[in-house]
């Protein structure tokens, strides 16, 4: 039995240094000149390890898109435990999402070199897309204002806010903090009370 557990850690541990190196080898490459060889020699192991894990260089890319939307799940999940409980939950989650989409060098080198990959594999995952921010986000909409004064709801904010973000990782702003500050003006227009209009005083 405990054989069997330590070459299922094994096997893991493998699996995710190999996803790694795959992620490292594309913000070197870019995907359209990316093979299986710089796979191979940025994870360091060898072609037949790789194969063995991966069968092909597109199944590689699929689960390498799934391992990294994962590890976006587990930093926003991370953040949202530490911040204080209600709506300074969702700025924490909105901030680290778009930090994850600007800081990350493998997305940010594919959207330079291979945009057209990009918009097939955006319209393809968008509905994996949304499940996540949904998973990640859905409790904390709950809260805002909007679906509070049931002019929108979970589902509706949670799909409009995946869209501003993929908005904003495909037409990055040139100052590197103003999508993060343009996410958290969306944040606050969220959060903000209500506030009564001044009535305006009848002229004698």
């Amino acid at each position: 039995m405990r054989r069997r557990a330590g070459r299922t850690r094994q096997h893991a541990s493998t699996r995710s240094r190999i996803l790694d190196g795959a992620a490292r080898a594309v913000a070197r490459h870019g995907l359209a000149k990316l093979g299986m060889d710089d796979v191979s020699h940025s994870a360091a192991v060898s072609r037949g390890t790789l194969y063995r894990y991966f069968g092909s260089r597109a199944v590689l890319l699929r689960d390498l898109a799934q391992h990294e939307g994962h590890l976006l799940q587990q930093r926003v999940a991370e953040a949202v435990r530490a911040a204080a409980p209600g709506a300074e939950r969702l700025r924490v989650a909105l901030e680290h999402a778009s930090q994850h989409a600007r800081e990350h060098p493998a997305l940010r080198r594919i959207v330079d070199t291979d945009p057209a990959f990009v918009m097939r594999s955006i319209r393809t995952e968008f509905p994996a897309i949304r499940a996540l921010m949904s998973r990640l986000m859905g409790p904390l909409v709950r809260e805002t204002t909007p679906v509070r004064r049931g002019v929108a709801t979970p589902d509706q904010l949670v799909d409009w806010l995946t869209r501003l973000m993929i908005s904003a990782f495909l037409f990055p702003d040139p100052e590197p903090e103003a999508m993060t500050r343009g996410l958290l003006a969306v944040y606050r227009l969220l959060t903000e009370p209500d506030r009564a209009r001044p009535r305006r005083r009848r002229r004698p």
